[in-house]
C-alpha cells in the first residue's frame, strides 16, 4: 500500500549545491524540513514497519512554466527523505533499499509530493 504525503512548499533552497550561504542557516532549514515530515507522517497515523526495497516517487507541484533543474532540485529534497528515515517510514535511503524517481507537475502553489511504494 502506498504512502504518500504532501509538503505545501518546495523543499529548502539551503539545500541546493548552488547555495552559497551561512552553515547555520542550512541547519535551521534542515531541521524545519525534519520536523515538517515528520508531523505530516505521524498525521497520516504512520505506525508500521520501517519500509525496505521500495520507490520513492518525489515530485515538485509548481505554478508557472519556468525552467528548473531537475538535479538541484533532488539534491534540496535530502532533508525530506531523511526525516522519512528518521520518523521510521524507511528502514534507511541507501541505493540497497531505495530507487528515486523524480518528475515534475503543474499545482495551483508550490509543493512537494512523496510516494513511497
Amino acid at each position: 500500500m502506498p504512502f504518500k504525503i504532501t509538503v505545501p512548499s518546495l523543499p529548502p533552497v539551503e539545500f541546493s549545491p548552488n547555495w552559497r550561504g551561512h552553515w547555520s542557516a542550512r541547519s535551521r532549514a534542515g531541521n524545519k524540513a525534519h520536523d515538517d515530515i515528520i508531523a505530516l507522517v505521524k498525521e497520516q497515523g504512520w505506525d508500521g514497519k520501517a519500509l525496505s526495497g521500495v520507490t520513492i516517487s518525489v515530485s515538485w507541484g509548481v505554478k508557472d512554466k519556468r525552467r528548473r533543474d531537475t538535479d538541484n532540485f533532488a539534491a534540496r529534497t535530502k532533508p525530506y527523505i531523511d526525516a522519512l528515515v528518521l520518523a521510521g517510514v524507511l528502514e534507511d535511503d541507501s541505493r540497497f533499499h531505495v530507487l528515486f524517481q523524480f518528475s515534475w507537475h503543474e499545482a495551483g502553489q508550490s509543493e512537494t509530493v512523496i510516494t513511497v511504494t
